[in-house]
């Protein structure tokens, strides 16, 4: 008997155990997962007259489910949601966070360029969930100068029931904040003064020469 009853646990492992994992679409919902107290206060003046994402992405894909110990044969993670809209939702949110005013006339608009999303699922019983976020950030001046530029990233981990969508959604969006919360911390010197004009300096009186 000593003999049958490890071969009998390792028979009811394999039966239990996941023997391949199965693509998966993941709708995109944006929802602040980090700390309010995370984001760096900006200035009463800063302020963004608009915000504007395009997705630049050469990967389409959001990354990777895998068994763990094994991790060959990977099964696709992708979304059909709007990825710039999920980022666009997402800056909005932090910057408002952390203090600045949005849609402001005369004020700078943030250009933001999606460069890279990334996930990665361990599977076994349960499910461990990585999510990375790479985004290009570009602050014009109403005089159509560039006053800041700066990539940030950001990363976040979770763990609990392999496959579920609202694990994904939560990895993802911390990952996403912790981007912004970046992005807000490089530029929070810049902000107030972009696309402000210079004035001139006052010109002094001719002098009278006899």
């Amino acid at each position: 008997m000593r003999a049958v009853v490890p071969f009998l646990l390792l028979f009811a492992t394999a039966c239990i155990s996941p023997m391949a994992v199965e693509p998966m679409s993941v709708p995109l919902e944006y929802k602040t997962v980090a700390d309010p107290d995370e984001y760096e206060r900006l200035s009463d003046c800063a302020a963004l007259s608009d915000i504007r994402v395009i997705d630049a992405r050469t990967d389409k894909t959001l990354g990777k489910r895998y068994i763990q110990g094994v991790g060959d044969p990977w099964a696709d993670v992708t979304t059909d949601s709007n990825v710039a809209a999920w980022v666009a939702s997402g800056v909005v949110a932090g910057f408002k966070n952390a203090g600045a005013s949005m849609a402001v006339d005369g004020k700078p608009v943030l250009h933001i360029s999606v460069d890279e999303i990334s996930t990665k699922e361990n599977v076994y019983f349960a499910g461990g969930y990585e999510a990375h976020v790479v985004i290009s950030g570009e602050l014009v001046g109403k005089n159509g100068k560039s006053c800041w530029k700066d990539q940030v990233k950001g990363s976040g981990e979770n763990y609990g029931y392999a496959g579920r969508i609202d694990n994904y959604q939560e990895t993802l969006n911390h990952a996403l904040d912790r981007a912004v919360i970046e992005m807000v911390i490089s530029l929070q010197s810049d902000i107030c003064e972009c696309g402000q004009e210079e004035e001139e300096p006052a010109s002094r009186p001719a002098l009278n020469r006899y």
